[in-house]
């Protein structure tokens, strides 16, 4: 993949870890220009790989069975907001992550779209990158994104949690 040089960002699980906040994971998230799916595919299925699952932003990837790798899910997002996700990103090995401010506000996101027990990760996995980076709601930039993306619930939920 890399010397195809694919645009792609490493989300989720292993992109927490390698913010700083260890978690365990299998798969390999990664946020991709809907514009480079066709690409993806290509490269995934020279790696071995076949899309067992689409919808019109996810595509889910697993190995074969004589090449046991950790499976890939794509989420597809429009190429003007992976454009200023790419902006903010983190050169970490050996894929980038978005910023970590980014990073949450994507966490903010699956929060009102998930289940409750991803969700329930998803903020252990927020207040895990707010206190690792220090990162408070008196930061009136953070606050707003917060808010932005979580609503007054969210506000409210940190503060009870990170309020001494």
């Amino acid at each position: 993949m890399k010397e195809k040089n694919l645009p792609g960002l490493m989300i989720c699980g292993h992109a927490v870890t390698a913010l700083g906040y260890s978690r365990a994971t299998f798969d390999l998230d990664l946020l991709i220009p809907r514009s480079s799916s066709g690409a993806w595919r290509s490269e995934l299925s020279t790696l071995s790989y076949r899309l067992f699952a689409e919808s019109e932003n996810f595509h889910q990837y697993e190995a074969t069975l004589n090449f046991p790798l950790a499976p890939v899910d794509l989420m597809l997002v429009d190429d003007d907001v992976f454009a200023i996700l790419e902006q903010s990103k983190r050169n970490s090995t050996p894929i980038a992550t978005p910023s970590v401010e980014a990073m949450i506000a994507l966490k903010l996101h699956a929060v009102n779209h998930r289940n409750a027990a991803d969700a329930d990760k998803d903020w252990l996995d927020i207040f895990a990158l707010m206190r690792i980076h220090q990162l408070t709601l008196d930061d009136d930039g953070f606050a707003a994104m917060v808010m932005r993306h979580g609503g007054n619930a969210a506000i409210e939920r940190i503060k009870t949690k990170l309020t001494p």
